[in-house]
């Protein structure tokens, strides 16, 4: 276990290291093959990479946050530093995200065990076309059909009628609704069919029935042996869940305006001329760039880290094997 934690501590910094470096060359010699195709952005010739990437790192080091960035959007007047931007958004977006992660996590488990029939063992019928329905419906078709609903909701009672919800903008309060029942949809869906799969697979095995010929009521035999047996595999669930979460943030960032990293990411990432902010200074900015993919990348590996170690925790069969093979 020792040696797993260890192995992964070093290579995380070598991963995000990589991510970094590939951001900044992607984004140094691509901003100006964009420009020279559009009229809607200013950029010089790409110079060497080396010394621009150099000077990049010792910034880094030296805690000079110092490049002024003119966001579009922004609600401060003038330009803004890149370590202040990326703060605010890296807040915005882990406060959109953990409430959308708990609540997706908290209505899916139970979803999924409410499924379960106890005898015979098995999931039931409404589980499949509620899940493939959701499954079917990604993060941002779900924030357009919200959109599309407030808007018939105007034009029928009239336009002096208030929307009942925000549809864009940030806020901690109301604002956050659509956003996060956006983004927590497909997610609670899909633990709730892992779990309900898991468990009723479970509660077939042999020592469940003999178990039951004990004794035990379904609730015990639930909660102390079949729900402990499925945590390892419904972890490795949830990390995966979480990585779609991260990677649907950028539409639905976008979607609703929440000024967090998806929506920077996605300012660096489209053209002026496919989008209403003409000629940011984001689009491609290399340290713009390496700094949202280095965060999100982080994002991933740290998740992934996390599951891992909690997976082992729970398994104690992972743990075999693994001392086996270090002795």
């Amino acid at each position: 276990m020792a040696r797993f934690i260890t192995r992964r501590l070093l290579l995380i910094p070598i991963a995000l290291i990589l991510v970094n470096f590939a951001g900044f060359t992607y984004a140094h010699y691509a901003r100006p093959l964009r420009a020279a195709r559009t009229p809607y952005v200013h950029a010089e010739p790409a110079g060497p990479l080396w010394p621009a990437y150099l000077g990049y790192i010792e910034t880094l080091i030296n805690r000079d946050f110092g490049l002024e960035l003119d966001i579009p959007g922004s609600v401060r007047l003038g330009p803004v530093t890149l370590g202040d931007t990326l703060l605010k958004a890296t807040t915005a977006s882990l406060g959109l995200l953990s409430l959308a992660f708990g609540l997706s996590l908290i209505l899916g488990f139970l979803l999924g065990t409410i499924a379960v029939r106890n005898e015979p063992p098995g999931v039931a019928r409404w589980l499949t076309p509620f899940s493939t329905l959701g499954l079917a419906m990604p993060s941002f078709y779900i924030g357009s059909l919200a959109i599309t609903g407030a808007v018939i909701y105007v034009l029928w009672r009239g336009s002096n009628v208030k929307v009942p919800l925000p549809l864009n903008g940030f806020g901690w309060d109301a604002h956050l609704i659509l956003p996060v029942l956006a983004l927590m949809a497909r997610p609670a869906v899909q633990m709730a069919q892992m779990t309900a799969g898991l468990l009723s697979t479970e509660l077939s095995k042999q020592y469940i029935i003999a178990a039951r010929s004990l004794g035990y009521t379904w609730r015990a035999i639930r909660h102390r042996y079949a729900l402990r047996n499925v945590i390892a595999p419904v972890i490795v669930a949830i990390a995966g869940m979480l990585r779609l979460m991260v990677g649907e943030l950028v539409l639905v960032e976008w979607l609703f305006k929440w000024p967090g990293l998806g929506r920077l990411l996605a300012w660096t990432l489209v053209p002026a001329e496919l989008s209403s902010q003409r000629g940011s200074p984001l689009f491609l900015n290399p340290p713009v760039m390496a700094a949202l993919l280095t965060i999100i990348a982080g994002l991933f590996l740290f998740s992934d880290f996390f599951a891992a170690i909690l997976v082992r925790i729970f398994d104690p069969r992972l743990r075999n094997l693994e001392e086996r093979g270090e002795k």
